[in-house]
């Protein structure tokens, strides 16, 4: 059995420590569903909110608790990370650079734990945001910012990079934004299911 481990902000959490499943209703329940459970077990460590440094911080902590850290306790074969849309709002709303300085280097920190306490391979998602509300649109120059960062520690860690910003752009465009997010950030039942085929076919590139 193959183990496969998600991490990141609201869109991976999709609710799962309110609902009964614990994967949530987003788009890990719905790869969930098209993987065999004798083959995969699926694991959402998702957090509502969560930026890249509370990321970090998250995982840092299971250096004083090994035994039942989320890396350290459990042999992983897939980790997934889809982080950076609440950055945004750090970079434009404090005084702090976020973007691109602190944004790569905290996400390095991670990939660097990661890799001293895994090896699993590396799924790495393109954070995305839509341009509906109308102030994401300014945004989308931070989002190509975090997905450049991305990319390029992707290269340099041995992972996969899905292009996801990009992806649900265009199905925006060719569906209509409406149908694909519901207030342009979180993804709609659909939004999530394009999503879950991103991954599902990284995952069948992988094996």
């Amino acid at each position: 059995m193959k183990h496969c481990l998600f991490l990141g902000d609201s869109i991976t959490d999709a609710n799962h420590f309110f609902t009964e499943n614990p994967l949530g209703d987003g788009y890990v329940s719905l790869i969930r569903k098209q993987l065999d459970e004798k083959d995969y077990h699926l694991t959402n460590k998702g957090h509502d909110g969560f930026t890249v440094e509370q990321l970090w911080r998250m995982l840092s902590r299971d250096e004083l608790s090994p035994a039942h850290g989320i890396l350290t306790s459990r042999h992983w074969d897939f980790i997934t990370i889809l982080i950076g849309v609440n950055d945004i709002p750090v970079e434009v709303y404090t005084n702090r650079t976020r973007i691109p300085l602190e944004y790569e280097t905290y996400y390095r920190q991670i990939l660097d734990y990661v890799r001293c306490h895994s090896n699993a391979k590396l799924i790495l998602i393109e954070p995305f945001l839509f341009n509906q509300p109308a102030i994401y649109k300014s945004w989308q120059i931070y989002v190509q910012a975090e997905s450049q960062i991305i990319q390029k520690l992707a290269k340099e860690y041995d992972a996969l990079f899905l292009p996801a910003n990009h992806i649900l752009q265009e199905e925006c465009a060719k569906q209509g934004t409406a149908l694909i997010t519901y207030d342009g950030i979180h993804l709609t039942e659909s939004g999530n299911q394009i999503l879950a085929d991103l991954w599902l076919a990284a995952l069948d590139g992988a094996l």
